[in-house]
């Protein structure tokens, strides 16, 4: 079979590739929005975050957001010399080498797919919920579930651009209604700046340090925006732009909706211990301010998580797709369909994965625990590699770009982002957790071990000679490299 030079300097064995410009700088910027999910965060994370900080949740978002924008600054310098799908993997390979990339591209697929897992649970889980609560019947789950993943396979194999488009539309129609909520709860209600006040965590330090894990995972999907470089019209400028803007329009939201739930319960001590317990405080606040429209705050929960489902299957399969195209894994996974030009091979292996994940640890525990356990689980792996990323951002520009290099983004912002990051990553695996949490560190532990293995038996032999960094194409089918 032919070996054809395509877009971007790609060679494919069959000639397809992803399609060209096919997303604007709205889709890209927007299908990360969807990925994180406002307002499926906010309603399944909210009551355990007050429940550990108290009234100050909006406060540990802006020590979040923080965190978050010495991320996409790192994402966003990358973007600018390899926009690649292959995102952090092609990024912290070009600057550690092909072995690197290798191990890292099995550590990171793995933890998108347990992460998205819960997500997949929770569809079946949600969608559950506010049948029975409008109708008094009980419909199983995991049907509704399955029913759910079919029409996301269907809407993902058949276009980015059609897939983007139901990302942007149910996002849309998610941001609306938390807004309308919002608002209406801020201009009935006595304003406060006690929910900014970090003196007023109900635990001190220590409880701002137990909730940081969760305030990091509402973010994540902030980093969609680069695996879509591919197919995004100019993406060296428009992939950093989407980050930035995601990051700060999805904060804003967070601080504002998080912050008018605090004051629309009230901050004394038992309201607040009413939110903390409250398994959906969202439906209460709608219940209580927006009446009747508490149904469309409720389907604006059924269209966060299908969004987020939608954008991750999106973006997190490209960096599978990638991986498979350099060799990092089976190359089935790099495979592209002639009609639709989406990778299918790995769009369909991701959402099968997730959803057998779904099914086998919610099959007796149900959707809520699913969701809880794959979220932590999956932020493990995704944690360390924001990390990696922020350490190899200094490497890599000095290395190969030195005339450019910044003290400032090239070396302190991204030395900052590593500190930052310790903290969450420690609560992840700090040790005395209970069960199941307490086996989360060594299951990550023996993700890695298994992606070393992999990686040794991938360059034991001649297996490995296709895979060297003695050519920079290796690291550059997704977009040559600006020198």
């Amino acid at each position: 079979m032919a070996r054809v030079r395509g877009q971007y300097g790609i060679t494919r064995g069959t000639g397809v590739g992803l399609r060209k410009d096919a997303l604007t700088f709205v889709d890209v910027m927007t299908s990360g929005l969807a990925n994180m999910g406002p307002a499926m965060s906010l309603f399944f994370s909210t009551a355990f975050l007050v429940g550990t900080l108290g009234q100050v949740v909006p406060f540990e978002i802006v020590l979040a957001l923080l965190a978050i924008l010495t991320l996409g600054n790192t994402l966003s310098e990358f973007s600018r010399k390899i926009p690649s799908s292959g995102s952090f993997i092609t990024f912290v390979g070009r600057t550690f080498g092909v072995k690197f990339a290798t191990a890292s591209a099995l550590t990171l697929v793995v933890g998108y797919i347990i992460a998205i897992s819960g997500v997949i649970a929770v569809l079946g889980g949600w969608t559950q919920t506010v049948i029975e609560r409008y109708t008094g019947f009980t419909v199983p789950w995991i049907p509704i579930m399955l029913m759910g993943v079919l029409v996301i396979a269907i809407l993902t194999v058949r276009g980015i651009k059609i897939a983007a488009a139901w990302a942007v539309f149910l996002f849309a129609f998610e941001a609306v209604m938390l807004l309308v909520l919002a608002v209406v709860i801020l201009f009935t209600t006595k304003l406060s700046v006690a929910p900014f006040n970090p003196s007023h965590a109900s635990q001190g330090w220590k409880g701002l340090a137990l909730g940081f894990p969760l305030v990091i995972f509402l973010f994540v999907g902030w980093e969609n925006s680069a695996a879509l470089a591919e197919e995004t019209q100019n993406p060296r400028k428009n992939v950093p732009r989407a980050i930035y803007t995601g990051i700060v329009v999805i904060a804003l939201l967070y601080i504002m909706c998080s912050y008018s739930a605090m004051i629309g319960y009230g901050l004394s001590p038992d309201k607040l211990s009413a939110l903390a317990n409250d398994s959906g405080p969202f439906d209460t606040l709608g219940q209580k301010y927006l009446g009747p429209l508490r149904l469309l705050l409720d389907l604006a929960g059924f269209s966060s998580i299908f969004a987020t489902i939608i954008a991750a299957a999106n973006s997190q399969t490209r960096i599978l797709y990638n991986a498979g195209r350099e060799g990092f894994l089976p190359r089935v996974f790099g495979v592209v369909g002639r009609r639709y030009q989406t990778p299918h091979v790995a769009l369909l292996t991701y959402l099968v994965l997730a959803t057998l994940i779904a099914i086998v640890f919610g099959y007796k525990s149900g959707p809520s625990d699913v969701f809880g356990w794959m979220s932590t689980l999956g932020t493990i792996p995704l944690t360390a590699m924001y990390a990696v990323s922020n350490i190899a951002l200094p490497v890599y520009y000095y290395r190969h770009h030195r005339h450019e290099f910044h003290w400032l983004r090239h070396g302190v912002i991204p030395v900052l982002g590593v500190l930052l990051l310790v903290w969450p990553f420690w609560g992840l695996v700090q040790p005395g957790q209970e069960f199941p949490y307490n086996l989360f560190p060594w299951i990550f532990l023996a993700l890695v071990v298994a992606s070393i293995l992999w990686t040794l038996y991938l360059f034991s032999g001649n297996r490995g000679k296709s895979l060297d960094l003695s050519s920079i194409e290796v690291f550059d089918h997704g977009a040559r490299e600006e020198t």
